[in-house]
């Protein structure tokens, strides 16, 4: 194999080891983050991770101490109401523009029965064992909401929401350390959700994905 094939594949699988990890709180909310324990940790060399905290840094789950340092990025009520208000924006936003864009309808549509079957299965697991199935649920709710957006025709607005969409789920996560999943509820939410949308019901639709959203964030609590 290239070597720097090898190496981006090493760098990505660092990445998303952190990244799910900081998501779940297994590295801590403000906790440092130091090379040479973390580089034992995870089997990657100084370098590769420092290329990847900084990547991190750049998607918001990491802060740059000084020239050298890390840590995790504490979390507040303060910045989930940020980012809840920002995500109502942007998520319903994009849910308007997706329905009123007739090129790709029916696609869109498929898509979004398909991400809802496997975020279906998936809370259905996570009901039954939350620790064994957490980090497919949380890709499985991403996938999802992402769905919601993609036919907006507008990447700009696809790739903010995304940002924002997965540093709001850092919140749905380690909040399951505090309080079950919501389980039935947020079934409910989506499956009532994805009737709206693919029956045209844009109002409604809107008006759901809202409620949906910040009811999730109700549900979180105090850190």
């Amino acid at each position: 194999m290239n070597l720097s094939v090898e190496r981006k594949l090493v760098g990505e699988s660092a990445y998303e080891q952190l990244r799910n990890h900081i998501m779940q709180g297994k590295l801590t909310p403000g906790q440092k983050l130091k090379l040479n324990a973390l580089r034992d940790e995870y089997g990657v060399s100084v370098n590769t991770l420092r290329e990847t905290l900084m990547r991190l840094a750049s998607d918001g789950f990491v802060e740059v101490e000084g020239q050298k340092g890390f840590r995790v990025k504490p979390v507040s009520i303060a910045d989930l109401e940020e980012l809840v208000e920002l995500r109502r924006t942007l998520e319903t936003l994009g849910l308007r523009k997706s329905m009123a864009n007739k090129s790709g309808h029916m696609d869109w549509k498929s898509k979004l029965i398909s991400t809802h079957y496997r975020l279906s299965c998936m809370e259905k697991l996570m009901m039954e064992d939350e620790s064994s199935n957490v980090q497919e649920w949380e890709k499985a709710d991403r996938d999802f909401h992402r769905a919601i957006v993609s036919n907006c025709g507008s990447q700009q607005l696809m790739r903010y929401h995304a940002s924002i969409l997965e540093l709001s789920m850092r919140y749905q996560l380690l909040a399951l350390s505090k309080r079950p999943f919501r389980g039935e509820a947020a079934a409910e939410e989506h499956r009532e959700l994805l009737d709206a949308l693919v029956s045209d019901d844009v109002e409604k639709a809107v008006e759901m994905l809202g409620d949906h959203i910040t009811k999730g964030a109700q549900k979180i609590p105090e850190f």
